[in-house]
């Protein structure tokens, strides 16, 4: 290895890009010209190479390339020598950050701007790191604005989302806010307005929380917080869907003939519902209860009302509500009786759900999804279908059937109207949990096996007596559910349902 100490000028520049150019090695292997003028900065030769290499205390970093010519071009002594200064500087504050510097300075930007630009990297958390530790802050004991499960929910969501994909595992302090834009912009055109109102709220709170609360180990910083300006002109409009009862019965009997069959013109043969599932959505249409608060129902919490025969009881601890109250929803005879052979069916041994999912196992005990029953009529209206040869060959049951489209959210509508025709105003809030205010938890303590006869004859105990604890309420809830239940299960007759749908053999 030879070295020169001198002026590095526009002669020693074609020496060394000829010898690189030739794919000869130099003599020694490597030839170095050291700059008289600028401490630390060389133009090293080596085969193929001729590298502008900054020399600072124990560093030794390339800057750029006199050759090839089309690698961070360096062209002339005096553009290395401008970057010289930057550099050691940079190397003194955080040597991660010389290289977002160069990407930033070889793609036309001036080293003021690169400076500018960059962001702390490698050390500092990602977006998803940021979420995680969210979610572990205000869902810890003592949080003072703690979280609940439907909102981690969502905020899960919003990671698993395909827009987010490109983004999530990088640096939260590079994240630009042309990306926030373009993720809003996405969500909203592959999923509507509502969906890409949520995504971008959830990743400003995120980003927010933690600037404010860990900025040093997110790397973002309050000066600039510039995630609190990305906004959108769009807002969701006021839904109207509203199903008529026959179109409810209709959509039910579509979905019990296909428990056994495929949906037509459907390529993967398989049944089109499944009978965990069809049991979930049965059970929100006769109880019209929010999807994921509806399914997360205890299969201890479902059973018969020992001071009313015939009648059951179901109830949600507070922390599932969205009201945030502890719900318990009288069931009339007749409903019980159409829906305990459902639950039958779709009953697994090992979970603790009454709609458990299939997908769970005993290590990780889920129920069915909330977004599973909105499924099951987005399949029966062939929405999303797979195409053959870039032809539809799904059906659109609903459609075929003469069904308007509708969700089991738009249920609650109906519910209302329902309540008005039998002169019960103030039924469907009873049903819904909006006016009903039972603040006494149920508890749910963990326990061993041998406890948990005497802990359900306890928790039974308590539900009744929250249910009974105010007779107003109690009554009012029967007759509601009774009025409800009664008109869709008259729908369903007058459709002709059979009596009883073997799930048992579809199981």
């Amino acid at each position: 290895m030879a070295t020169e100490r001198v002026l590095i000028g526009e002669s020693h520049i074609k020496a060394a890009v000829k010898i690189a150019q030739s794919g000869q090695e130099p003599p020694g292997k490597i030839h170095i010209y050291s700059d008289a003028r600028t401490q630390g900065l060389r133009l090293v030769v080596q085969k193929n190479k001729a590298s502008w290499v900054v020399k600072y205390r124990e560093w030794s970093k390339v800057v750029g390339y006199a050759w090839p010519e089309d690698e961070r071009p360096l062209k002339t002594a005096s553009a290395a020598r401008e970057l010289v200064p930057f550099v050691k500087g940079i190397l003194d504050e955080d040597p991660l950050q010389l290289e977002p510097f160069l990407v930033a300075r070889h793609n036309s930007r001036d080293n003021k701007a690169a400076i500018a630009e960059m962001r702390p990297v490698l050390t500092t958390w990602t977006i998803r790191e940021c979420f995680a530790h969210f979610i572990d802050a205000r869902t810890a004991e003592g949080a003072k604005k703690p979280i609940k499960a439907l909102y981690v929910e969502e905020l899960n969501r919003t990671l698993r989302r395909a827009e987010m994909s490109k983004i999530v595992d990088e640096p939260a302090a590079l994240l630009k806010r042309g990306q926030l834009e373009k993720i809003r912009d996405d969500v909203e055109q592959n999923s509507g307005v509502s969906p890409s109102l949520k995504a971008l709220s959830n990743v400003k709170n995120v980003m927010t929380y933690c600037c404010t609360h860990q900025s040093g180990k997110s790397g973002l910083d309050h000066k600039d917080m510039w995630w609190n300006l990305v906004t959108s002109d769009k807002q969701v409009k006021a839904r109207t869907r509203k199903p008529e009862l026959r179109d409810i019965a209709k959509t039910l009997v579509l979905s019990s003939e296909y428990l056994h069959k495929p949906l037509p013109g459907r390529l993967d043969g398989k049944r089109g519902v499944r009978p965990n599932v069809f049991a979930a959505f049965s059970w929100l249409v006769l109880t019209c209860q929010r999807a994921n608060a509806g399914l997360s129902l205890l299969r201890a919490d479902f059973y018969p009302d020992d001071r009313d025969e015939g009648w059951y009881l179901a109830a949600w601890d507070e922390g599932v509500m969205k009201a945030g109250k502890t719900h318990v929803l009288p069931i009339p005879p007749r409903a019980a009786q159409h829906l305990l052979p459902l639950l039958e069916a779709a009953k697994n041994s090992d979970s603790k759900w009454a709609f458990a999912s299939e997908r769970g196992t005993k290590d990780k005990d889920i129920h069915v999804n909330r977004s599973a029953p909105l499924a099951l009529i987005g399949r029966l209206a062939a929405k999303n279908a797979k195409t053959k040869g870039g032809k539809e060959v799904a059906v659109d049951l609903l459609a075929e059937n003469s069904i308007a489209y509708w969700t089991p959210h738009d249920l609650r509508r109906a519910l209302t109207d329902t309540m008005d025709a039998a002169g019960i105003p103030g039924g469907s809030s009873a049903i819904l949990a909006h006016e009903i205010k039972l603040s006494e938890r149920l508890g749910m303590d963990s326990m061993s096996e041998a406890q948990r006869a005497e802990w359900q004859a306890q928790r039974v105990a308590k539900i009744t007596r929250l249910a009974y604890g105010n007779p107003q309420h109690l009554e009012l809830k029967k007759r509601s559910m009774k009025a409800w239940s009664d008109a869709v299960l008259d729908a369903l007759e007058a459709a002709q349902v059979p009596e009883a749908v073997d799930l048992q053999a579809a199981a």
